[in-house]
């Protein structure tokens, strides 16, 4: 029996929505994965600028007044992130992107003991003979902030270093993936998810029907080779739309 079964505690996931980039379609399908593959007690919250047609189940939050720093947006890119390590340091706390495909139960990777922050690790672009350049040449980032998990004030020390060298961070780093990379992986800050568990759906468009969650991960990539959630076909399609709220049903 976990913690969170034994002591009935709550874990919190969390997802932002802001812009229109994504629809509420995305929350609400997410959340609904969240339903059928993690099985304890949970609470589902969304920091978003609009929250029409999201499920009332939802907690949201207003983007308006969430993010602390008086910065461009186009400066490390989704710091609003690191804000749910100062926000919310009780307890166990997930966040996710909303462009993930979660279809394999994920309770046990969730509730495992952890004492720092868990991140992707981009296994599927990592070689040795890239990571000697990390520091020199700025170009490669490994890190990927798509599914996160921390435990009580794991993630505080980091939100804190980014308040404390804003000023630095800010000019530096157009990503937050980069800016943990750059400065909090060669700190030793930061654990990472085990190999097999996640994967990167436009590399080559691939089920992996063992692994826990498939990433799109968009946000960078230029090529018209990369798709979204809803653009993509086949398999995807076909599990993403069975989260709509009528057709979910827990295994």
């Amino acid at each position: 029996m976990s913690q969170q079964e034994k002591y009935g505690l709550v874990t919190n996931f969390f997802v932002f929505k802001w812009g229109n980039k994504y629809s509420s379609k995305y929350v609400n399908r997410l959340y609904n994965s969240i339903c059928k593959f993690y099985k304890n007690k949970f609470a589902f919250t969304c920091i978003t600028d609009d929250s029409k047609e999201i499920n009332k189940n939802i907690k949201i939050i207003d983007y308006n007044t969430f993010d602390t720093f008086d910065y461009p947006k186009d400066r490390v890119f989704t710091r609003e992130k690191l804000v749910l390590f100062k926000k919310f340091n009780k307890g166990l706390n997930v966040w996710l992107d909303l462009d993930i495909l979660i279809h394999n139960d994920i309770t046990k990777i969730i509730e495992e003991e952890t004492t720092k922050p868990v991140f992707i690790w981009n296994y599927w672009t990592y070689t040795k003979e890239l990571m000697k350049y990390q520091y020199g040449r700025g170009g490669q980032c490994f890190v990927n902030s798509s599914f996160v998990k921390w435990k009580d004030n794991q993630g505080e020390h980091i939100y804190d270093s980014l308040v404390d060298k804003s000023k630095y961070a800010f000019y530096t780093y157009k990503s937050l993936d980069k800016y943990l990379f750059y400065q909090h992986y060669r700190k030793n800050h930061l654990s990472f998810w085990k190999e097999g568990l996640f994967y990167n759906y436009n590399l080559n468009k691939t089920y992996n029907e063992s692994a826990a969650c498939c990433i799109f991960n968009t946000s960078h990539l230029k090529d018209n080779s990369a798709y979204e959630l809803h653009e993509a076909n086949d398999w995807v399609r076909q599990i993403w739309s069975s989260y709509e709220l009528n057709k979910v049903t827990n295994n």
